[in-house]
């Protein structure tokens, strides 16, 4: 007897065993017990296996509506942020309270003059020599 591993499988196989013991008329008499255990079973594997789909479909459209709602309240709090802003203005540091960015004074960048190539800042025209340089004798 090959191994089976899925339910489909399992369940082809015990409806499969209860069809075999039913054409054996000569069986029949002495599994008559077991055999109504069994078809009661297989009765209750169908059952569960057609609630498990059900769940599996109202798992799906819960995992949507979930999404949906999500999205909605990500628009809301835009809004809400919106509205927050707006009485409060733009610079406001209470912002940061709903997680709003403040507009901030923009700080300079540093200009950062490069020498021209070759030369070095002790090289450059105009550059004093350090004390603590050595004179070349």
């Amino acid at each position: 007897m090959p191994t089976v591993n899925s339910q489909a499988d399992v369940l082809l196989d015990l409806k499969g065993l209860v069809d075999a013991t039913e054409k054996d008329q000569e069986m029949l008499p002495s599994v008559t017990q077991e055999r109504q255990a069994l078809v009661q079973t297989i009765g209750e594997i169908e059952t569960l296996k057609g609630r498990q789909s059900e769940l599996t479909a109202l798992r799906q459209e819960a995992t949507q509506m979930l999404k949906a709602a999500v999205a909605r309240g990500r628009l809301q709090a835009i809004q809400i942020r919106s509205v927050i802003r707006g009485k409060m203005g733009p610079k406001s540091e209470r912002l940061v309270l709903f997680n709003v960015a403040p507009l901030r004074p923009r700080s300079r960048k540093r200009v950062v003059v490069k020498p021209p190539d070759g030369e070095t800042a002790e090289t450059m025209p105009g550059a004093s020599a350090s004390p603590s340089t050595k004179p070349v004798a």
